[in-house]
Order: C-alpha cells, then sequence, then structure tokens
C-alpha cells in the first residue's frame, strides 16, 4: 500500500525515547506500555503527539466488576496498575486526551496469538539457556499464567485504548 516508508519501528528503552516534541501524527503500543506503567506511558509519551495525535495501546484490564480472590492477587502482584476500562479512561482524560474508542481482544487473541507461541519455544528456550534453574522458573511462571488465563479469562483481557490527544497533562 506504499506505507512502509512512513512507519519506524525502534528497538529502545522506553524510558529514553529519541524523540521530538510534537513529531508524530500516532503512537502504538501493543502488549508494551505495562514495561513502563499505563499512566507514565500515557503522560510521557503526550508530548511526542502532535495535537490531535492518535494513542492506541492495549492494556490489561478487568472486564468485571468482581472477580475472584485468587485471580486478584495474581495480577495485583504482577501488576499493580490493573483496573477496569473506566479508570483506564480516566487516566487518559486527565492526561490530555479524548478517548475516541475501546475494545477487549477476543480469547483467541490471547490462546491462538500470544500463548500457544509461547508454549511452542518453552523448550527451544530452556535450551539455549542450558536448562538453568532461572530459565526454568520463567518457563514455570508462564504455565503458572496460562493456566490462569484459562481458567479465568471471563474476568480479565487486553483492552485496546484509542484516544486523541486534546491537550497536556495536568501539573
Amino acid at each position: 500500500m506504499g506505507l512502509s516508508e512512513k512507519i519506524r519501528s525502534l528497538n529502545c528503552s522506553m524510558d529514553n525515547l529519541p524523540f521530538d516534541d510534537e513529531e508524530y501524527d500516532l503512537i502504538w503500543s501493543e502488549g508494551a506500555i505495562y514495561n513502563i506503567g499505563f499512566e507514565k506511558g500515557v503522560k510521557d509519551w503526550n508530548r511526542y503527539l502532535k495535537m490531535g495525535g492518535m494513542l492506541v495501546v492495549s492494556e490489561i484490564t478487568w472486564i468485571t466488576a468482581s472477580r475472584p480472590a485468587e485471580i486478584q492477587k495474581y495480577w495485583e502482584s504482577e501488576y499493580p496498575e490493573i483496573n477496569a476500562a473506566s479508570a483506564k479512561i480516566d487516566v487518559l482524560e486527565r492526561n490530555g486526551y479524548s478517548p475516541t474508542g475501546y475494545f477487549v481482544l477476543p480469547e483467541y487473541c490471547w490462546l491462538d496469538e500470544y500463548y500457544r507461541p509461547m508454549q511452542d519455544e518453552f523448550q527451544g528456550f530452556l535450551s539455549r539457556n542450558t536448562n538453568s534453574d532461572e530459565a526454568r522458573a520463567i518457563v514455570e511462571s508462564e504455565k503458572q499464567e496460562i493456566a490462569l488465563y484459562k481458567k479465568y479469562r471471563k474476568y480479565y483481557s487486553y483492552g485496546v485504548y484509542i484516544a486523541k490527544k486534546v491537550g497536556l497533562p495536568a501539573a
């Protein structure tokens, strides 16, 4: 479609992005903003977007008002910023964005596009890391997360948030 010249991907620290203020029309972060935290990400990235520019991020999100203690405890330990969509939208609004869309990724995205490929690589990962204790611990942790998702998938998912920059973050 002739867009490859307009797309630039980077492999760098999210805490030290090499962008100028108001350089971009769009920032797209799929499954990665949690590395620095949702609120920090949307606040920090505001400066890189032109006024009217779009922010699209996916973020782990509770999709029910209540949930079993086991999954609540697990995710609050793994990622304390997990919250409902209404709280994430509030973060966007307080940080200079006007939400324009939100949807929840379907289960197949987790199972077929994320967990299954990860599981297919467990043995190779262990081999590349000489079956070390650390590598085995990582695999076991991922297996636990997969089992929890299969058990509790009706309570959480990735929410995809689409928002337009309308101002600067509140001071």
